[in-house]
């Protein structure tokens, strides 16, 4: 009787372990769902970047990115401030947005607010979520 009860003591252990195990296993968080749902808080690309030696003289000190469909300034950086690690915000600069019928549609075109010209530009979704392209 003492063995049935040690056996059954065992078994209920390790059924509970594992139990405890597949749980922790499962995801918590739909992650695929909560990046879905994300705004996009801003771009990155060699016009914002730091390059390793800490050198950013050579690009652009001050960036728009405007929606071609929407023709709205929707992210800005700032060279200085980011240097001084502040946030950039849409308000601290100061750019009138003077649409172009030759800029690709359904685009995010990221414009070097000291010369007006458009640096790099890159298609989006419905969202400002980049499309990447395909291999």
């Amino acid at each position: 009787m003492k063995l049935a009860l040690s056996m059954f003591g065992v078994a209920v252990v390790v059924i509970g372990g594992t139990a405890v195990g597949i749980n922790a296993a499962k995801p918590k968080t739909d992650y695929a769902a909560v990046a879905e749902s994300k705004t996009i808080m801003g771009y990155e690309g060699w016009w914002n970047s730091t390059p390793a030696d800490g050198s950013g003289k050579d690009l652009p000190q001050e960036t728009v990115a405007v929606n071609t469909t929407t023709g709205q300034i929707v992210d800005a950086f700032n060279r200085a401030k980011n240097a001084a690690h502040q946030v950039t915000s849409i308000s601290d600069v100061h750019f009138d947005v003077v649409p172009d019928p030759t800029w690709p549609a359904k685009s995010v075109v990221i414009i070097d607010t000291a010369t007006g010209k458009v640096i790099d530009s890159f298609t989006v979704d419905e969202k400002g979520r980049p499309i990447l392209p395909r291999p």
